[in-house]
């Protein structure tokens, strides 16, 4: 049996609700009876790129939730890769923050987007330590399924704080990339690093900071958040390496190597980051 768009799509978004909280639950209680076991880490990229014990179980709930569902689905997940085969594709980061999560600081979320047939369906990003589900679905955004109708921080760079999470670990920052920063302190009210790319872009869409800039991630830690912001009605401005302004749709994540994202009222062209984004030094 051939189902319609809509039904699949509400289908779609209650196994991707589902997968969000079967992750998180997971990840929650590896969190709270933190042992040698649950934090059990591996480097991925290097000393600043760990994987721990958690992660790889978080990822398995949620694929498993998905799969039990929606046979017909292929999944990139962060520890597992691509797995399956179907019309419906998911990328799924099980614990966003794993290095705040590994440290004993609760800010960590599941982050996941679905598409089907080339089409966006859904995100959503999980808090499990607040209880707190961000979900864009069916073009809107809604909080623990009441809708958000997010009011505007502040237009202007002195007015808001900026969320990002650079410069990043891993090398010393170059001199471009340390004035990048310091141009960031020197215009924003305030600069804050949270560790957590996906709640980054979950904050901007529910509208409790203004903006946010990213430039080192992958495909898993932004397709839930964008989805947010574009159901919020926000700003997303994304590029290649090369500097040229993407779409970044499902089969473009992977070329987009800088992000900001932003409140719809924001004044992106006036902001610094404007600038910054237009030079591609940071």
């Amino acid at each position: 049996m051939t189902l319609d768009k809509p039904i699949i799509y509400d289908l779609i978004a209650a196994v991707a609700r589902e997968a969000a909280l079967a992750a998180g639950a997971v990840a929650l209680k590896g969190f709270v009876d933190a042992s040698p076991q649950t934090l059990q880490t591996e480097q991925k990229a290097g000393f600043f790129d760990i994987v721990t014990a958690s992660d790889k179980a978080a990822e398995k709930a949620a694929c498993n939730t998905i799969w039990s569902r929606l046979p017909a689905s292929r999944i990139l997940g962060e520890e597992g890769g691509w797995q399956g085969e179907g019309e419906t594709t998911w990328i799924i980061d099980p614990i966003d923050g794993t290095s705040n999560f590994a440290s004993g600081l609760p800010f960590f979320c599941v982050s996941i987007a679905a598409y089907h047939a080339d089409k966006a369906v859904c995100g959503v990003i999980y808090d499990p330590v607040r209880e707190e589900l961000f979900m864009a679905s069916g073009g809107r955004l809604t909080l623990n399924g009441k809708p958000v109708t997010p009011f505007l921080r502040g237009r202007t760079d002195r007015e808001v704080e900026v969320l990002t999470n650079a410069p990043y670990e891993g090398e010393r920052p170059s001199r471009a990339a340390q004035e990048a920063h310091a141009d960031l302190v020197n215009a924003f009210r305030a600069v804050r690093r949270l560790g957590s790319c996906a709640l980054h872009l979950a904050y901007v869409a529910a509208g409790r900071v203004a903006v946010a800039y990213e430039s080192k991630f992958n495909a898993w830690d932004i397709a839930a958040g964008i989805l947010l912001v574009e159901a919020a009605g926000g700003q997303v401005i994304a590029q290649d390496a090369g500097g040229r302004r993407i779409e970044p749709y499902e089969d473009a994540l992977a070329s987009v190597k800088r992000l900001v994202v932003a409140q719809a009222g924001f004044d992106y062209q006036s902001s610094c980051l404007s600038r910054l984004m237009a030079d591609g030094t940071f």
